[in-house]
C-alpha cells in the first residue's frame, strides 16, 4: 500500500477461504492510497487499486483543462475540450462561453472527467470559464480567437 505522500505501509492479510484474501490497513494521512495487488510477483487484473481515504475537499487547482476547443477555432464547426477532474476530489463544474454570439454547448462524462462541445456561429474572441467548486481553474477563462 503506497499512500498518497509516496510512503508505503503494512497492510494486514487474512486468508477468507482457498481463493479469497481480506486486506486491511491503517491509514495514516487522508488521500488516495494505491493497493498493489499481485499474484506470484505479476500485479492481478486492475492493480494497483485507488481507495479515497478520509474527505478530499474539492480541489481546482487539480484540475486542468485542455484540447482544440482551447485553441483557435472557426465559425461554424464543431470544437471539443477535456476537462480533467481525475485527481481533484468530489465537486461541481461551471462552463460558460461568453463572446461575440451564443453557442451551442454540451457536456458529457469521459474518463478524464468531461468533455465539453460547443460552436461558434460569429468570428471574434471567446471567453471560457472553467470554474470547480465556484473557483477558477488554471487558465480560465481562456482566451479563444475565432475565425
Amino acid at each position: 500500500i503506497v499512500s498518497p505522500s509516496g510512503v508505503e505501509d503494512d497492510c494486514f492479510i487474512q486468508a477468507i477461504d482457498s481463493e479469497e484474501y481480506s486486506i486491511r490497513f491503517m491509514p495514516r494521512e487522508n488521500g488516495i492510497h494505491n493497493i498493489h495487488l499481485k499474484f506470484n510477483g505479476v500485479h492481478i487484473n486492475g492493480s494497483p487499486f485507488r481507495v479515497k481515504v478520509g474527505k478530499i475537499d474539492a480541489d481546482p487547482a487539480a484540475v486542468n483543462a485542455y484540447g482544440n476547443g482551447l485553441k483557435e477555432i472557426k465559425t461554424g464547426q464543431k470544437f471539443d475540450f477535456i476537462v480533467d477532474t481525475c485527481n481533484a476530489g468530489a465537486g461541481a463544474l461551471a462552463v460558460s462561453v461568453d463572446g461575440p454570439s451564443k453557442v451551442a454547448m454540451d457536456c458529457t462524462e469521459v474518463e478524464e472527467g468531461y468533455k465539453v462541445r460547443y460552436t461558434p456561429l460569429v468570428p471574434g474572441d471567446y471567453y471560457i470559464s472553467v470554474k470547480y467548486n465556484g473557483y477558477h481553474i488554471a487558465g480560465s477563462p481562456f482566451k479563444v480567437p475565432c475565425t
